[in-house]
């Protein structure tokens, strides 16, 4: 039996204090600010709406996260936490020199009592968020007194994200929606257009468009991302091919691609079951202005011009590569190696997942792998390799020290005919592989992984010994 260790002085008093609501309310001037943290979060847990919203218009740190509200909603402690804003922002005259400036509303896992109590620091970001220039009709004085509310959003929304855009639609005047995280699903585009009006473009850092469907959907919101001015991850997944021309397609994509060229702080590009990447990765890479920290590119066909783009990608510093079901069977391969020798000096992670590639294929890679110093992860799952060339390979990255994973494919040597797995062969030939890399150099975590199993969809696994699928367990 676990005993639960009986509640601190303070916890007791802080209990007390939310209980007694009336009376706490008329003494906050007079509390030490050191309480208001633990008097917020019981009065969140106690559903005691009178007291948070008088624990944010009296609110005495500069930034109010109230993420945890998130994990445990509730609609009308929510709104007590918006009413007491509203107090705040009534306010002419700030009391014992309140420095409110951000109200965080992110759901981050921060801990917000060892947040106050110094035991860590504030997220720098929601302090650092771009400074807009000027709001039109806007004295200097009421600038400075614009309060940040930070959040994260997602289309379609749900009530509590309704909620909070129709409460600052009506309070423009007095204060910024910082949206620095935005998610677009399938939504009619008039809908996401009327929430894009609230927002303030600088503010977003992220942009995700899941499921927008066609290209000519996409190309409604270039006018609205070229605004986006701080934009440091951009993710597009799941464009499908419409009923087009040829001419108007090619129009769309010009104007897709064009808008990366104005995105001045791009680091993390992800394009995900996007097909009209196919024949235009080069114009793709010529829009990128600056240098990408990480591209991730998932489901697409790929030509050789697409590859042969990579290799003239000249201002490039990638640190994380990812191509997953791209296929690049029967390519020259040539073009990738150039490209990896010119980012051996800054490659962190490596991953060609599921790309059809063949031993001659990896073989062009692995000189240029073995200059790739700075590599601490690597993927090459559901490839075609034999366990000569896997060895070649595991020989290739011995000098590579700062590998701390590392996910190759199973041999197809332990494949019959019919693509299925011989258990016997898979322990043996992936233990063989093990022991190769035992007598080239240490390893943190190594494993081989067979394809998917056809009927429960899992792998064969050889890490430190032989881990089967669902099925012969």
């Amino acid at each position: 039996m676990t005993l639960q260790a009986p509640p601190t002085l303070l916890q007791l008093g802080v209990q007390s204090l939310v209980r007694n609501e009336a009376l706490t309310i008329s003494t906050l001037q007079n509390l030490p600010m050191v309480l208001f943290p633990p008097l917020f979060k019981e009065a969140n847990t106690q559903r005691r709406k009178k007291i948070m919203k008088a624990l944010v218009t009296d609110w005495p740190y500069p930034c109010l996260p109230t993420g945890f509200l998130m994990n445990n909603p509730n609609l009308e402690t929510y709104q007590a936490m918006l009413d007491g804003v509203d107090t705040w922002l009534r306010r002419r005259f700030r009391p014992r020199g309140q420095k409110l400036r951000v109200v965080d509303l992110r759901n981050d896992c921060h801990d917000f009592w060892e947040v106050w109590t110094g035991r860590k620091s504030v997220e720098p970001s929601a302090e650092t968020l771009p400074e807009r220039q000027g709001v039109k009709g806007l004295s200097r004085p009421t600038l400075r007194r614009h309060l940040k509310i930070v959040t994260e959003l997602q289309l379609p929304q749900d009530e509590q994200q309704a909620r909070l855009l129709q409460w600052a639609e009506k309070r423009r005047g007095s204060l910024q929606l910082c949206c620095v995280k935005l998610t677009i699903g399938t939504l009619p585009f008039y809908k996401v257009r009327d929430v894009l009006k609230i927002l303030q473009p600088e503010f977003i850092k992220e942009l995700e468009l899941n499921t927008v469907c066609n290209l000519s959907t996409l190309a409604h919101f270039v006018p609205y991302i070229s605004k986006m001015s701080h934009l440091h991850k951009v993710m597009v997944i799941r464009i499908f091919r419409g009923r087009t021309t040829t001419a108007m397609e090619d129009k769309w994509v010009t104007k897709i691609m064009s808008v990366f060229s104005k995105l001045s702080c791009l680091q993390h590009l992800s394009l995900d079951d996007v097909y009209f990447v196919n024949d235009r990765m080069k114009l793709l890479l010529r829009c990128l202005k600056t240098p990408l920290e990480s591209l991730s590119i998932s489901l697409c066909q790929f030509s050789q011009s697409d590859l042969d783009s990579f290799a003239q990608w000249t201002h490039c510093q990638l640190k994380h590569l990812y191509l997953r079901g791209v296929i690049l069977s029967d390519l020259n391969f040539l073009p990738l190696k150039f490209f990896l020798e010119s980012v051996a000096c800054t490659l962190k992670t490596l991953k060609l997942k599921d790309c059809r590639m063949k031993d001659p294929d990896l073989r062009v890679l692995l000189p240029a792998l073995s200059q790739c110093s700075q590599l601490t992860s690597i993927n090459f799952y559901d490839n075609d390799f034999s366990i000569d060339v896997l060895k070649e390979l595991l020989h290739h990255t011995a000098n590579l020290s700062q590998l701390t994973k590392e996910l190759y494919p199973a041999p197809k040597e332990v494949y019959n005919h019919l693509g299925y797995i011989n258990v016997e062969e898979f322990s043996q030939c992936c233990a063989e592989l093990k022991n190769t890399i035992v007598t080239e150099r240490q390893f943190t975590s190594i494993r081989f992984g067979s394809s998917a199993c056809y009927d429960c969809g899992k792998r064969y696994i050889f890490e430190l010994e032989t881990t089967l699928c669902d099925c012969l367990l």
